[in-house]
C-alpha cells in the first residue's frame, strides 16, 4: 500500500504478549508512532516498550499508564489499539470513540454482536475509523483460495473442514471464564468464521457442541455450519469475486473444530480441507503457510491455478494479499472453468498436484498485522473506505460465533 500518511500517535491499552507482538510488528511502519502503553504491571508495560524499542531505538519514550481509561483520555493519542480481555472491548471502545479516537480492537471486539454493532454505529456518528483485528484474509494464500473457490477452478465445493489443535491455556486464565472471553468460538473462532463466510457463503444453519471437563473448562468445541453458496459476501469497494455459478441453492456443510488440549512441547496444527468435485484444497497453519492442491483438471484449469499461485509473494510483505487480489481481478474475471465430470469421454483431464509454501512464520504474522493497521490508516484517510475486513464482517463473524455457543454439551468427570 502506498498511501501518503502522517505517523499516527498510537496508544496500546492492554499489555499482554499480543500487545508486545504488535508493538514490535508495527514499529517498522512510518505510519505508526507508539505514544503510550497501558498495563496493570510495570513488567508488562516494559515488555511492550522493549519490543518497540528493539526496532525503534531513537524515539522518545512513550508514556505509561496503569489504567486503559487513562490512556484513552490522553489528548495526544490519535489511535487506540485495544488488546485487553474481550469483556472490556465494548466499554473501552465506546469510551475511546466518545473521546474522538480511532480504534483498532483485538478480536472479537465485544462479547455480543449487538454490542459490537452499537459501537459500529457510534463510530459512524463520531466519524472515526473503527475496526476489529481479524487478520487471516490479509494472507495471500487465503486470498488465492478464495479466488479458486469462487471461480470453481476445481469444480463445485461440496464439503470443507477446519481443524485447529492448540496448546492448552493455563487453568485459571481469563480465557476459560466465559464471562470474560465469551468461550472459544467467540474469543478465537471468529478468525476462521471470517474466512469461512468469504469462501463458502453466509451461514444458513448452525449447530454448536462442546465437551466440558471436570474442571468446568470447555477445551474442545466444534460446530457444523451449513453455508449457502451464492450468498458470498460482496465487497463493494473491492474487485468483485463473481461466482462461476449463479445458483442460490447450493449448500456447503463445514465442520469447525477447536481444541486447546495440546501439551506445551507438542506441535500445534491448523488445517483447512476443501473438497471439490474435481479435487481438494488443503491449507495449513494458524498463520497460513502451506497450500496443497490436487485434482483431475483440464489443461486450462491447471494453467489458471498455476498462474494464480505464481503471483503469490513468498517473502513476507504487508501488501501480499492485495497483490494477489489485483492480479486475480484482472486475470480470472472471465476464466473458463470446466464443467463437472459427467462422462470421462467429455473432457480431457490431467493429474494435477502443487504445493506452495511461505517460509518465515513470524515474518508473515507481522506482515498480516501490518496490513490490518495500514487498512485502518486508509480508513482514517478515506471515509468512504470501510476496509478489506469491514465492521459488518466483524459483526457477522461474532453473530455466527454466538450461534455456535453451544447447542449441546457433554460433561466429563
Amino acid at each position: 500500500m502506498s498511501y501518503s500518511l502522517p505517523p499516527y500517535r498510537v496508544g496500546i491499552a492492554g499489555a499482554g504478549a499480543f500487545a508486545a507482538f504488535l508493538a514490535g510488528a508495527l514499529a517498522m511502519l512510518p505510519e505508526f508512532q507508539l505514544t503510550a502503553v497501558a498495563g496493570r504491571t510495570d513488567e508488562k508495560r516494559q515488555r511492550v516498550l522493549a519490543a518497540y524499542r528493539q526496532r525503534q531505538s531513537d524515539v522518545a519514550s512513550p508514556r505509561e499508564y496503569r489504567e486503559a481509561t487513562e490512556l484513552i483520555r490522553d489528548p495526544d493519542i490519535d489511535v487506540v489499539i485495544l488488546s485487553t480481555p474481550p469483556h472490556l472491548h465494548a466499554s473501552l471502545s465506546k469510551l475511546a470513540l466518545m473521546q474522538g479516537k480511532h480504534v483498532l480492537l483485538e478480536k472479537p471486539g465485544a462479547l455480543t454482536s449487538a454490542a459490537l454493532k452499537d459501537n459500529a454505529h457510534l463510530a459512524t456518528k463520531q466519524r472515526r475509523a473503527f475496526a476489529v483485528n481479524l487478520v487471516l484474509r490479509y494472507n495471500p494464500l487465503v486470498e488465492a483460495v478464495e479466488w479458486m473457490i469462487r471461480h470453481r477452478l476445481l469444480g463445485r465445493v461440496y464439503h470443507a473442514s477446519l481443524h485447529n489443535a492448540a496448546h492448552r491455556v493455563t487453568s485459571g486464565h481469563w480465557f476459560w471464564n466465559r464471562n470474560q472471553s465469551g468461550g472459544i468460538f467467540i474469543e478465537h473462532g471468529v478468525h476462521f468464521f471470517e474466512v469461512g463466510r468469504h469462501w463458502f457463503g453466509e451461514p444458513e444453519d448452525v449447530r454448536g457442541f462442546a465437551i466440558t471437563e471436570a474442571s468446568g473448562e470447555q477445551s474442545r468445541v466444534w460446530a457444523s455450519v451449513i453455508h449457502r453458496s451464492g450468498t458470498h459476501v460482496q465487497e463493494t469497494q473491492l474487485p468483485k469475486k463473481e461466482s462461476a455459478s449463479n445458483s442460490l441453492d447450493e449448500y456447503v456443510p463445514v465442520q469447525y473444530y477447536h481444541g486447546f488440549t495440546m501439551e506445551e512441547d507438542a506441535p500445534e496444527s491448523t488445517r483447512w480441507e476443501v473438497h471439490c468435485a474435481q479435487g481438494r484444497i488443503v491449507l495449513e497453519g494458524w498463520i497460513p503457510q502451506r497450500l496443497y492442491i490436487e485434482g483431475m483438471l483440464t489443461e486450462e484449469q491447471a494453467k489458471q491455478i498455476d498462474a494464480l499461485l505464481d503471483i503469490v509473494p513468498t517473502q513476507p510483505r504487508a501488501d501480499a494479499g492485495e497483490q494477489v487480489r489485483a492480479w486475480a481481478a484482472a486475470r480470472l474475471s472471465s476464466v473458463l472453468y470446466a464443467p463437472e465430470r459427467t462422462s470421462s469421454s467429455l473432457v480431457s483431464r490431467l493429474t494435477y498436484q502443487r504445493t506452495l509454501s511461505l517460509p518465515d512464520r513470524q515474518g508473515w504474522y507481522e506482515a498480516m498485522a501490518q496490513a490490518r493497521f495500514l487498512d485502518l490508516c486508509r480508513m482514517i484517510q478515506d471515509p468512504n473506505w470501510s476496509g478489506l475486513v469491514t465492521l459488518d464482517d466483524a459483526v457477522a463473524d461474532l453473530a455466527l460465533a454466538e450461534s455456535c455457543t453451544v447447542s449441546e454439551t457433554w460433561q466429563e468427570g
